[in-house]
């Protein structure tokens, strides 16, 4: 990034801002991110508010907690109208990704293998449903975490077997899909480094049914 986040990204625009280091703040990385339903969210403020004293000292109690996961939403949808090229771009690629035999994880877990899991459970779900699989691409729950904040999105990438392609030339499918769209991508082209997606994700918080 050549500036602060206040000037480029419509994130942090608002009253309540994305900030790791308070509870409503990193309930809002969520809410920006957008991957997590309205009902998470709430449990995930509720236990914010069990672990710290200063919050229940404040006056929240888990019976607030769904009223101000609402005021969130709406004060990040007031500055969030639309996708930003960088949301609209990766979500296109990754669903391109999906019909070509790349299956994704975003988000799915904090660490590697937690995601490798999400990844393995999609997989199956297509196969059960009689699609092919060539490989998968992944970014755990820190690396969307940062991309809010650092406008750099880590991908990584493999096969799950080596009888077909191998890891590098899944990346570079997946490296190409996302140029396809428009994206900024910095990759070294070896299965040694992760791709990087450089850009702004900003998108409306909207609560998909489960």
């Amino acid at each position: 990034m050549t500036g602060g986040p206040d000037e480029m990204d419509a994130n942090f625009a608002g009253t309540f801002r994305p900030d790791q280091s308070t509870a409503v703040g990193r309930v809002m990385t969520r809410i920006c991110i957008g991957t997590d339903s309205r009902p998470d969210l709430v449990e995930r403020l509720r236990w914010e508010i069990a672990q710290d004293i200063e919050l229940r000292r404040a006056g929240l109690t888990d019976s607030v907690a769904p009223d101000v996961v609402d005021r969130l939403i709406n004060a990040h949808n007031e500055q969030v109208l639309e996708p930003s090229a960088t949301a609209l771009g990766l979500i296109t690629a990754l669903e391109r990704l999906t019909d070509e035999g790349i299956v994704f994880g975003f988000g799915e877990g904090y660490g590697v293998h937690d995601s490798l899991d999400g990844v393995i459970r999609a997989a199956e779900e297509l196969m059960r449903q009689g699609r092919s699989i060539d490989g998968y691409c992944f970014s755990t729950v820190a690396d969307v975490e940062r991309m809010i904040f650092e406008q750099r999105l880590f991908v990584g990438f493999g096969v799950f077997n080596e009888h077909g392609e191998g890891s590098t030339a899944i990346g570079s499918r997946v490296a190409g899909a996302f140029r396809e769209q428009g994206l900024e991508v910095e990759w070294s082209g070896t299965s040694e480094h992760r791709i990087q997606v450089v850009g702004g994700y900003a998108i409306p918080y909207v609560d998909l049914p489960a």
